[in-house]
């Protein structure tokens, strides 16, 4: 679920991908991301990262079962944060 903090919506995600966050996904992600007016952020381990940017996702090495929080500001906010969330819900085939 969303939270509301003035403009800035934050959703807690839990990775279930076995291989975790890795590129794959991160690349998808960070696709999905540009293609919204909004400022999308990933909170790692107390850090934020630019959901926009692959380099810097390249530094979130979230293992499956953990728990990333994804934040996004903008008029788009709503709308990026439900659809990076299925981005990260998606389960590859082995």
């Amino acid at each position: 679920m969303a939270t509301e903090g003035g403009n800035t919506l934050q959703r807690v995600v839990s990775i279930v991908n076995p291989n975790g966050f890795h590129m794959r996904p991160k690349s998808a992600f960070t696709e999905a991301a540009a293609k919204y007016d909004a400022e999308v952020r990933v909170i790692w381990n107390g850090a934020a990262y630019n959901g926009k940017s692959i380099m810097e996702l390249m530094l979130v090495a979230a293992p499956e079962g953990s728990e990333i929080i994804i934040e996004a500001q903008g008029p788009d906010a709503q709308d990026a944060i439900n659809h990076l969330e299925k981005i990260l819900q998606q389960v590859e085939a082995a």
